[in-house]
């Protein structure tokens, strides 16, 4: 890939401020000058004159603005961004430019290599807190790859082929890999350059020279994709435990059940039994009765007792059950938020 001599970007913008009508007969001119070494090097790199150009003319948004400002873009990364004229966006404006292919997974931004534009969901919830950011960095690496030319890419395949063989064990990564392969055949290269790039703390030391292109500081772009990922991380694990627990307590609940009903099935036969040769007079003395009978009232106290810890096991699990509604909700909440499934839906 090759790098771009490109000025501040503060400073081309002041330029184009005084001299707005300018810009494109600057753009003429250098394509319509072949026989100089300016026409030359526009008629060879016409994706860089277009970029220059956009650049020139895009006034960013203040979310834009911001996306470049938190992840501590380098002049490169935020001249690739620029060029890629981000739009942030939510609901059918969005999903007119990132349309949804399956409920389970969020898009949260797209990068369409058609029109070279980037389009950004709009991430409200402060819980999120980052979300957004991490997004536009992906997208940027997105705009980044497809400048790319393909020996660059062949080397760099390698190596993030060596960080994807890292990650096996990781099932929610492969998941997520496996939907990328389906929705987006062909990129698999180009999902791990972005995926790994932004949320991969740790990685192969020519790799990371490699990102230094775009980021001032890799770990940045990662923290906030830990940050923002860590409470969605944390009710799921929250979600998954309540879930286990609930199974086991229910499996014991039910056995304990079975228990008890069995067991007051037998003492009431024996209580009959006994009544029967009381009324029969078939006790020697008081002493064999009365150690019948406490031996039967033993049993139907320990049976009272088993109950009585099936019914407070039973509030525990009703208790459980609000608590794993509660978490749910509010995965639900934050799923939406990052613009998983539907708007309107309850619960997920």
């Amino acid at each position: 890939m090759i790098d771009d001599p490109e000025l501040p970007l503060r400073r081309i913008r002041r330029r184009r401020r005084r001299w707005p009508a300018i810009v494109g007969g600057v753009v003429v001119a250098i394509l319509v000058a072949g026989a100089g070494g300016a026409g030359i090097w526009a008629a060879n790199n016409p994706q860089h004159v277009l970029d220059r150009v956009t650049v020139w003319q895009f006034e960013p948004t203040g979310d834009v603005a911001g996306h470049v400002e938190r992840l501590k873009l380098t002049e490169h990364g935020e001249y690739l961004y620029y060029a890629s004229q981000p739009e942030v966006n939510s609901g059918e404006a969005f999903e007119a430019s990132c349309p949804s292919r399956d409920e389970d997974f969020g898009i949260l931004g797209c990068y369409r290599p058609a029109e070279k534009l980037i389009f950004i969901f709009d991430i409200t919830d402060e819980r999120l807190d980052g979300a957004e950011e991490v997004t536009a960095a992906h997208e940027l690496l997105h705009a980044a790859w497809d400048r790319m030319d393909t020996d660059e890419r062949d080397r760099l395949a390698v190596l993030l082929e060596a960080e994807f063989d890292a990650l096996a064990d990781d099932e929610r990564f492969q998941a997520r890999m496996e939907f990328y392969a389906k929705t987006e055949p062909g990129q698999h290269a180009n999902e791990l350059h972005s995926i790994i790039g932004t949320e991969v703390r740790e990685l192969a030391p020519e790799l990371e020279e490699y990102y230094e292109r775009y980021f001032t500081d890799r770990s940045i772009v990662v923290g906030l994709h830990e940050r923002s990922n860590t409470v969605l991380t944390q009710l799921r694990a929250e979600a998954s435990a309540l879930v286990e627990q609930l199974d086991a307590l229910a499996l014991e609940i039910e056995a304990d059940y079975e228990a008890y009903t069995a067991g007051y099935e037998r003492l009431n036969v024996d209580v009959d039994v006994f009544n029967a040769r009381a009324d029969r007079g078939d006790f020697e003395s008081s002493f064999a009765f009365n150690r019948e009978r406490d031996a039967l009232l033993s049993r139907q106290k320990a049976l009272d007792a088993l109950f009585t810890s099936i019914q407070d096991r039973k509030g525990q699990y009703d208790e459980m059950v609000i608590q794993l509604g509660e978490v749910d909700a509010t995965l639900g909440e934050l799923q939406r938020g990052l613009n998983i499934g539907s708007q309107e839906a309850a619960d997920l």
